[in-house]
């Protein structure tokens, strides 16, 4: 081969040489640049949780180990004692405890964030008290009294209505025996509010006494006429027809056993 036919080939090979050179140089930059760009995204990741918010409601761990890999993760609380600046009793807690702060514990690559939120508060109604309810001993006694007034005051009603003198003997047998139920009844009371109860029937006991004594006297002055000639006159006897009254409320009470009151019994 002569010299001038050498002499291109030896300047291709140059030529080749020289581009491989240079796409070497370009391969080895792009791949600085790729690394330099993977770092940089990392820091930005770990900037971003540390200016993340604290009142976030989950828990982020990221792990970072190396420019080629990332990896995130969750880490329990750590156990180590927290100090007084970082722990706080949130508003609405209902024991006054305090809740560990957001905390961030540094390592290798390695940031934790611990976030808390207060318990919510519960409020308790309080449960409304029952009415007292009379008891079951005194009320079958206390009924007995109260039928004795009711059987009275139908006797004298219907001995007057009918035109029949007014037999002062079996009133005051009937009152008699009310006094007599009155006195088990006190003794069957088993509470206050039993005690309650009986002072009603007690008085009224008093007012039938008083309207039956006033009655008889009325007998032997001579002055029921009007009663026994007409029955407008005890119908518009107003201390009559409230005792009536009386006697009915007292019963209807006592047979629901619960305590209350009534006009007629005033």
């Amino acid at each position: 081969m002569s010299v001038e036919e050498a002499e291109p080939i030896q300047s291709n090979q140059v030529a080749a040489t020289q581009w491989i050179s240079q796409w070497d140089k370009a391969m080895i930059r792009s791949f600085k640049e790729s690394e330099v760009s993977a770092r940089v995204m990392i820091a930005l990741l770990i900037n971003g949780m540390l200016l993340a918010p604290s009142g976030a409601q989950e828990k982020a761990s990221v792990l970072t180990g190396s420019a080629s890999a990332t990896h995130t993760q969750r880490q329990q609380p750590s156990s180590t004692d927290l100090s007084s600046s970082q722990m706080l009793a949130p508003a609405g807690s209902p024991d006054g405890d305090a809740y560990p702060l957001g905390t961030s514990t540094y390592g290798e690559g390695t940031i934790t964030i611990d976030v808390w939120s207060p318990a919510t508060s519960l409020e308790v109604e309080p449960k409304e008290a029952s009415p007292a309810k009379l008891s079951a001993d005194f009320v079958v006694a206390a009924l007995q009294t109260a039928f004795r007034m009711q059987a009275t005051e139908r006797r004298i009603e219907n001995s007057i209505r009918r035109g029949f003198p007014v037999g002062e003997f079996w009133i005051q047998s009937d009152l008699a025996g009310i006094d007599d139920s009155l006195i088990l009844a006190g003794l069957s009371a088993a509470n206050d509010t039993d005690r309650l109860a009986l002072q009603q029937l007690q008085e009224q006991s008093g007012r039938l006494r008083l309207w039956c004594e006033w009655l008889i006297d009325a007998k032997r002055n001579l002055a029921l006429g009007d009663y026994l000639t007409s029955s407008w006159a005890l119908d518009n006897d107003e201390r009559f027809q409230n005792t009536v009254a009386c006697s009915k409320f007292l019963v209807s009470m006592l047979a629901s056993k619960r305590l209350g009151n009534d006009n007629s019994c005033l």
